[in-house]
């Protein structure tokens, strides 16, 4: 099993030597402006390297590739570093993206646990490189090493054109999780009321939901429909309707008293709409899920129901929010790990510390919950308290040195 401890990143628009660490639930907090947003972008770009269609994904959002370097600093590459685990032992995968010819120049994957399983003392724990247009893939536990030339042109990683049979058991399994990270950081009740064609892709936006719950098994939609249930005690189907052209669209059923009445999509709030869409996802086989204001269009009674569902899900998911009501429903010790404080410094960097690490928060902590704390603080005072904290933790480190 992979899980991704931590992320550092270097030169991805307001993100500047930026590192975050994940829980398996994670909660972004912080101003209008401090990257909350960018956060979830840098991981998205992330996993489409492992996808291997830079092009395709900067034009999903209208972007062009220069705009991801950040306006802030002269750097032309973008550098990412991501600690994760597999079956319990940590690797780093290390990458240099060229923003010029889209794809990494410079990757680099360490064992951190293999330099001492081999007998061989100049092995480094390195088991996949990529430098100079050359290639190396090291398999430890069969004792099997490939190296070579690249001659095929691709985009993002060198790993999203091998074929898994490649891979060493480590590298394919990452690979597969950071493919399956999916953000739905621009979810759009416009675009979840479109119909879709049979096989379309779930866009960023929630466009294509109708074909993505086409695909799903009759168990998987009937999950839905028991925890939609919990909401909507009237609700009796999920369907999806397909329809002439290979087309498809949503259909709700609800019961009162005898009587039968069938929504489509077209039709229903958006509340509904934007938990349809959680819920499938927290459905998928995706591995890292992330949300951008997860409160949007939900209505209050249902945020426990939300949060509750999103906290025990198998996936690791990241939301950010602006809602004390959000805090509300996560447990204090969750808390103290999974919510993450958001901010500029003086220079418009986005960095970022665990909120409950501040000790006027942790203070508050012990009185009031999560949300509590949230409504009792003037968030942009917190940069002052955070910046004497890393002054003395420099001043701290100097004077072990000496």
């Amino acid at each position: 099993m992979v899980e991704i401890h931590n992320i550092t990143v270097d030169n991805f628009k307001s993100l500047n030597n930026f590192k975050i660490k994940f829980p398996k639930f994670t909660s972004l907090i912080g101003l209008n402006g401090a990257g909350k947003s960018t956060i979830l972008q840098a991981i998205d770009f992330v996993s489409q390297q492992m996808h291997g269609n830079i092009t395709s994904w900067l034009n999903e959002r209208n972007w062009e590739a220069k705009e991801l370097n950040s306006k802030l600093i002269d750097k032309k590459l973008i550098i990412v570093m991501v600690k994760f685990t597999y079956n319990g032992d940590f690797y780093i995968w290390v990458f240099n993206f060229n923003t010029v010819l889209r794809r990494c120049t410079y990757e680099v994957i360490y064992d951190m646990k293999a330099i001492f399983k081999v007998k061989d003392s100049k092995y480094t724990g390195t088991i996949f490189t990529v430098k100079d247009s050359k290639y190396m893939i090291r398999d430890v536990e069969n004792q099997k090493k490939l190296q070579g030339d690249i001659i095929q042109e691709y985009e993002g990683s060198f790993l999203s054109s091998l074929k898994d049979e490649f891979l060493p058991e480590p590298i394919r399994e990452f690979k597969h999780y950071i493919q399956n990270i999916y953000s739905l950081d621009l979810l759009s009740p416009q675009e979840l009321r479109s119909r879709s064609r049979v096989g379309s892709k779930l866009g960023l936006s929630g466009k294509n939901i109708s074909a993505f719950l086409n695909t799903f098994s009759k168990e998987q939609r009937l999950e839905i429909l028991h925890q939609l249930q919990k909401c909507y005690p009237n609700l009796e189907a999920l369907d999806v309707k397909k329809s002439k052209g290979g087309w498809s669209r949503i259909e709700l059923v609800e019961k009162f008293g005898g009587k039968k009445i069938t929504n489509e999509a077209k039709y229903l709030n958006d509340g509904v709409l934007r938990l349809i869409a959680i819920l499938a996802q927290l459905q998928s086989q995706k591995s890292f899920l992330l949300f951008d204001e997860i409160e949007n269009g939900i209505n209050a009674e249902l945020i426990e129901f939300l949060m509750d569902t999103l906290i025990a899900s198998k996936h690791q998911v990241m939301i950010t929010t602006h809602s004390p009501m959000i805090l509300n429903y996560i447990e204090d010790e969750i808390a103290k790990e999974s919510v993450q404080y958001i901010y500029k410094t003086k220079e418009g960097f986005t960095q970022s510390i665990p909120l409950f690490n501040i000790p006027s928060m942790s203070e508050k902590l012990e009185l009031m919950g999560a949300g509590e704390v949230y409504m009792d603080t003037d968030l942009s005072l917190l940069a002052e308290e955070i910046e004497s904290l890393q002054v003395k933790k420099r001043s701290n480190a100097f004077s072990l040195k000496w």
